[in-house]
């Protein structure tokens, strides 16, 4: 069984074909769950680090100090 070659946009529902980035309609992105999945993860793994290095720092701030 194949997969058709038309797919409905996801904001407007116009068809479009499976493999386009966005809507020709209405200009909205048609990206993979996958792909905005990972993204929110990539930006919740950076967040987390920015909050753990300015802990980090806030504690040790007199052992980094330059003399």
């Amino acid at each position: 069984m194949t997969k058709p070659l038309l797919k409905g946009c996801r904001a407007c529902g116009t068809e479009i074909s499976r493999y386009s980035p966005f809507c020709r309609n209405c200009g909205h992105p048609q990206g993979s769950n996958i792909a905005i999945g990972l993204l929110i993860l990539f930006l919740i793994i950076l967040l987390g680090s920015y909050i753990a290095f300015t802990v980090y720092c806030a504690f040790h701030a007199e052992s980094l100090a330059v003399p």
